[in-house]
């Protein structure tokens, strides 16, 4: 029975099998041929009846059309009716059991003056479903101008490019060597020398280069997304801020700050990192700042619920690291938060990290006007406070608030020192002509100290100026210093942070700063020298000579630090620091230095 079923089957394939039927090749006659012919119209005419006379395949939605306009007008106004016309033609011959129409026969109903949407019409080879996908995108381009606009509000904006995460380790050669030539001390060392009124003038290693970064446009990332905002800058070589608006929730204990938008603000990015301290550039200051998290939410259920909702806005900033040092009090933190807050009038939440709580109470004066609201510690705080805008970091434009060739700069340096004013109910506003100048001397201790003290008060008296004199204790006693300061007209000291006291000065007051031995001329003018102009101060500086250094007392003349000081800039600040500031006192040359005295002296008669 096998074999039969062999043979039947090699019978019945000898012809060929399929379609034709089983047929020898022999027989495969005119019959055979006419039905092949009229099978292969026959699946031409279903693939693609266009290529057949409507009278033999009609197509029936032509024949029983939907009631619909016949020729709709494709104008701006008419976008959604065309829409519909065509979904409803592909849903109604779908429906009928034809297969849809070609590209040309959709793009026929297209207005002649729409050569291209034609063209791109008669491309279209696809699915049924994918179609009318097609078909919609098309014709979006006759929406009205008022649903366009509509459309291009939802989507976000990006008016600035994204920048660098902020604390990479990749930073510009420049900022690299800063801080490389940052001090490196310990807090206890710090606060040590704070108390000392000592200063680690380490805004010195900003050099210009860092000045010309600054001036340059900021690189910033801005998004905005329906209600939420987000704008990150990294780009300033002194400090890193952003600033958030939407739903804002402040985890302390997580040292996160969520912000929760169902829309993604960056493309690239859902976290971002900044240490609140506008010091940046020193890597080991930046090393004792906490770092905050800003981390966007899609869906609010993710966030912690709000324990306090407040209706204020919030700045965010860190209250370490040389906290007690008059000059860095006034660069790193009191001036960067005028600058943040003062436009609030007191209506602002101040949230502080790193809490220093001497700082803190120390310059509640001016704390208590930026804000008129309990400080919140985030050090210790446990509970979530939702606002709607924040900015976390602080802008630190240069030493004691001075910006190089910034005019602009100048006006908020003015106005701060009138918030310092009031603050401290300070009664001098601006110096008089005509009265006995009175001077001020800044006596230190143990380093950089006047060792002829006695000498130069007495010279000083001789020249015509009431003198009038304050210790390292009296120097801490704020806010007593300032009414002192104030009530004189000449601020003078030996390079050092007690110098700083010159925003107490009045208007037309001047600065007379005596610069130590080891080519500091640069440093002196960047942190004290430049500042007074932005100030409406004058400014005097008297550059000592070898004779007048207790550093020949140590070294011998052919020592480097006597014979060449630009070897130990070469080492490095720390080294600069401790050979010619801390290490250094001067005894002034009665004769050369009577000379500045009087010249001073003559600018107020």
């Amino acid at each position: 029975m096998f074999e039969n079923y062999k043979d039947h089957k090699k019978r019945n394939m000898k012809g060929g099998g399929g379609i034709l039927g089983r047929h020898d090749a022999q027989k495969f006659g005119c019959n055979a041929m006419a039905k092949c012919l009229l099978f292969g119209v026959v699946v031409l005419s279903v693939l693609n009846p266009a290529v057949l006379p409507h009278s033999i395949f009609p197509r029936k939605w032509a024949t029983d059309p939907v009631n619909i306009e016949e020729k709709p007008k494709f104008e701006a106004s008419n976008s959604e009716h065309t829409k519909l016309t065509l979904r409803l033609i592909a849903k109604t011959e779908d429906q009928d059991g034809n297969k849809t129409t070609t590209g040309p026969e959709v793009s026929t109903s297209l207005p002649e003056s729409n050569e291209k949407q034609e063209k791109a019409e008669e491309k279209i080879e696809i699915k049924d479903t994918e179609r009318i996908t097609r078909i919609d995108i098309s014709m979006s381009s006759f929406d009205s101008q008022e649903k366009q606009k509509e459309n291009e509000l939802e989507k976000p904006l990006e008016k600035e490019p994204p920048t660098t995460r902020s604390n990479t380790p990749a930073e510009s050669s420049e900022t690299k060597q800063s801080q490389e030539t940052s001090p490196s001390l310990s807090l206890n060392e710090i606060e040590k020398q704070g108390e000392n009124n000592l200063t680690i003038d380490t805004d010195a290693n900003q050099t210009s280069r860092n000045e010309k970064m600054q001036d340059s446009s900021p690189t910033t990332t801005e998004v905005i997304v329906n209600k939420s905002k987000l704008i990150y800058n990294s780009a300033n070589p002194r400090y890193n801020i952003c600033s958030i608006e939407g739903d804002i929730r402040v985890v302390p204990d997580a040292s996160t700050i969520f912000i929760v938008s169902p829309t993604p603000l960056d493309p690239n990015s859902t976290t971002w990192k900044i240490k609140p301290y506008p010091r940046k550039w020193e890597f080991h200051t930046m090393e004792a700042i906490s770092e905050m998290t800003i981390q966007q939410l899609t869906d609010a259920n993710q966030a912690r619920s709000c324990d306090v909702t407040h209706d204020l806005p919030a700045v965010v900033f860190s209250s370490a690291r040389f906290m007690g040092n008059l000059f860095h009090d006034y660069t790193d933190m009191i001036y960067p938060l005028f600058l943040g807050t003062h436009r609030y009038n007191g209506e602002v939440k101040l949230l502080v990290k790193d809490y220093v709580a001497k700082s803190i109470e120390k310059y509640r004066p001016y704390l208590t006007r930026l804000s008129h609201y309990p400080i919140i510690n985030l050090d210790t705080e446990t509970s979530v406070h939702c606002f709607s805008s924040a900015q976390v970091g602080l802008e630190n434009p240069g030493p004691l608030g001075y910006k190089f060739q910034n005019p602009q700069n100048d006006q908020a340096m003015q106005q701060f020192r009138h918030f310092i004013r009031e603050s401290l109910s300070l009664e001098r506003s601006e110096v008089e002509k005509g009265k006995k100048p009175r001077l001020l001397i800044l006596l230190r201790k143990n380093t950089r100290a006047i060792i002829n003290e006695d000498d130069v008060i007495n010279m000083a008296k001789d020249v015509g100026f009431e003198v009038v004199t304050a210790d390292v204790e009296t120097t801490l006693d704020f806010p007593r210093i300032a009414h002192i300061v104030n009530s004189c007209d000449v601020l003078m000291g030996i390079h050092g942070a007690g110098l700083g006291n010159m925003l107490y000065l009045p208007t037309n007051g001047t600065v007379l700063q005596i610069l130590p031995y080891g080519e500091l001329k640069w440093v002196g003018r960047f942190d004290y020298g430049d500042p007074p102009r932005g100030f409406g101060l004058r400014y005097v500086e008297y550059e000592i000579t070898l004779e007048e250094s207790s550093l020949l007392e140590k070294y011998p003349r052919d020592h480097p630090v006597i014979a060449d000081p630009q070897s130990i800039h070469k080492k490095g600040w720390q080294e600069v620091y401790v050979v010619y500031l801390y290490e250094q006192n001067v005894k002034l040359d009665s004769n050369r230095f009577r000379g500045t005295l009087e010249e001073v002296f003559q600018s107020y008669q």
